[in-house]
């Protein structure tokens, strides 16, 4: 293996813990906040104003670090089945294709949200920047970041990928790592 997958493999592994420790943060906040809402509403007959909306931008920001966590741990739906029967050669071809495909999508979701402008020179982060959630008062740019944040995630797992395949290293179908 080279020095460089390496280095790009040391630091995509403490970006998955630390992806992985916010998921659980943000779905036990999402667990809590849920408990309490139902508890000020049907125990208090008083509802909470913000509630839904942490939830839903919780949920949001979970599934942009999720998406990258079931790749890096192949734990996408997938044709394995179908992918085992064919020659070995054109296995290789398609686990290129798929990572090239992943590297894609997270290229599209940092282009198309962090830089590309619009006709009027704005980016899509910058006209949402403007906007604040209804409940909470939150800007809306740090709740839209997290399609950026999953985007460079996704970039970076597919790159190492890719930079395993280069060295003959092919990564594993299935998961290298039981879940948390």
């Amino acid at each position: 293996m080279s020095r460089i997958t390496r280095v790009v493999g040391t630091i995509l592994r403490a970006v998955d813990r630390a992806a992985e420790a916010l998921i659980i943060l943000l779905f036990a906040v999402i667990v809590l906040v849920g408990g309490m809402q139902v508890l000020s509403r049907y125990g208090f007959n008083a509802s909470l104003s913000w509630s839904e909306e942490l939830q839903r931008y919780g949920l949001i920001w979970m599934v942009f670090l999720a998406l990258v966590a079931g790749y890096r741990r192949s734990s996408h739906i997938g044709m394995g089945l179908l992918l085992e029967k064919l020659p070995q050669a054109v296995q290789r071809f398609m686990g290129w294709f798929i990572d090239l495909l992943w590297l894609g999508l997270g290229l599209a979701m940092v282009v198309y949200t962090a830089a590309y402008q619009s006709a009027a020179g704005m980016t899509f982060l910058k006209s949402v920047s403007r906007q604040s959630s209804a409940g909470m008062g939150l800007r809306m740019d740090i709740v839209y970041a997290c399609i950026v944040i999953g985007g460079a995630y996704l970039v970076l797992a597919a790159l190492y990928n890719l930079l395993r395949r280069a060295a003959g290293e092919s990564p594993k179908i299935m998961a290298e790592e039981p879940p948390c």
